[in-house]
């Protein structure tokens, strides 16, 4: 039977950019394409996001891009959605507007209430689709977060240096009742290249956001233990050090309290993204969320959309962290002709996330 592997689209919030995470894992080709949902709605002050996406399919058309058609595997992003977030027992509804392809942005909407219940309400071409009811949980623990350098294997690298990225946590002062998942992101400036010129202006600021350990899924189950604020220490993720580690370099971890539902959904993404089985084996049934049609309820829906409590920390890496030489990839080299360097040398915006302004909080800290 035909295998591929696509990608569940996971969350995460970064700043004034809310950025998706990939992880990927195997699954069979449906003779039609799936919705993809990914989205998260939280305390925090900041923009809400919902990522919508389709699995290839038996069926799948070719692509009209750049000029010719293409025909690949990877999710397409599902443009010109409605989406809202419905707050029934207010009677009101909050409309997300499309930023980018697929991509849609919930403002500060202040309704995060005690005992409130959200969901996520989709209509494309015809079907609606929706979220199961979720409360916001009222419990959270705490982070104090470290990063440290360690020399370790990467893959085909026996001695790559990485950053360690851990939180030191307390849990909430009771006993059981509670589901708590961590996100790690992170930003950091990205230097240009200096040219030299008459008025010896600098590149423009370059700030990229991404994600460290994307396959990483970090909970923790309070009904399995029985200390009220309890203390320990995890690794939330690991990160390769590189160019971006010549200048600021935050990791921005935020601790979710989560409904046990939605524990229930990451601990079952958990065990598929650590299979270490061959890609050839026959996976597991797909794992389906809380997203449904509301006419065809037996329509199968990929990913999630998560109702949760959240606190964030931040902590960042200079230069004068890391104890060994990194190499300046950009660095200006007289004589040697712009179309020489690496695109991302040149400009911000080769990558995928990225913007000029500093976010609100970088000079928090």
């Amino acid at each position: 039977m035909n295998k591929l592997r696509i990608f569940v689209l996971v969350l995460l919030f970064l700043g004034f950019n809310s950025c998706v995470d990939q992880i990927s894992f195997p699954l069979e080709k449906p003779e039609t394409e799936r919705l993809i949902v990914s989205g998260l709605f939280t305390n925090l002050d900041e923009p809400h996001t919902v990522f919508l996406s389709q699995t290839t399919s038996q069926a799948r058309e070719p692509l009209f891009t750049g000029g010719f058609f293409t025909l690949n595997d990877e999710p397409r992003p599902v443009r010109g959605a409605i989406v809202r977030l419905v707050v029934p027992s207010l009677s009101t509804s909050f409309n997300y507007n499309e930023i980018r392809p697929g991509e849609y942005e919930l403002g500060k909407v202040g309704i995060t209430q005690e005992g409130l219940e959200y969901y996520l309400q989709i209509e494309i071409q015809g079907k609606t689709y929706r979220s199961v009811p979720q409360k916001m949980p009222e419990l959270i623990g705490s982070d104090e977060l470290s990063v440290a350098v360690e020399r370790a294997r990467l893959e085909d690298n026996p001695d790559a240096a990485l950053a360690i990225i851990s939180t030191a946590y307390t849990l909430p002062e009771v006993v059981g009742g509670y589901y708590l998942r961590w996100t790690v992101d992170e930003a950091y400036f990205w230097d240009l290249t200096f040219f030299p010129n008459p008025f010896n202006k600098p590149p423009p600021n370059c700030i990229v956001f991404g994600f460290p350990d994307p396959e990483r899924i970090t909970l923790v189950n309070g009904d399995l233990l029985n200390q009220a604020g309890a203390k320990s220490t995890q690794i939330v993720a690991k990160r390769l050090i590189d160019q971006s580690f010549l200048s600021r370099h935050y990791f921005n971890v935020r601790q979710l309290s989560i409904t046990k539902e939605t524990y229930e959904y990451w601990r079952k993404v958990r065990e598929l993204v650590n299979n270490t089985g061959s890609v050839f084996d026959s996976p597991p049934a797909p794992i389906r969320g809380n997203i449904y049609n509301v006419s065809d309820p037996d329509e199968v829906v990929l990913g999630y959309f998560e109702v949760a409590k959240a606190s964030v920390e931040r902590i960042y890496t200079t230069r004068a962290d890391i104890p060994f030489f990194i190499e300046k990839e950009c660095e200006y080299i007289p004589g040697k002709s712009a179309q020489l360097y690496e695109p991302t040398c040149l400009s911000c915006s080769v990558f995928p996330r990225s913007q000029e302004p500093f976010p609100e909080w970088w000079f928090d800290q």
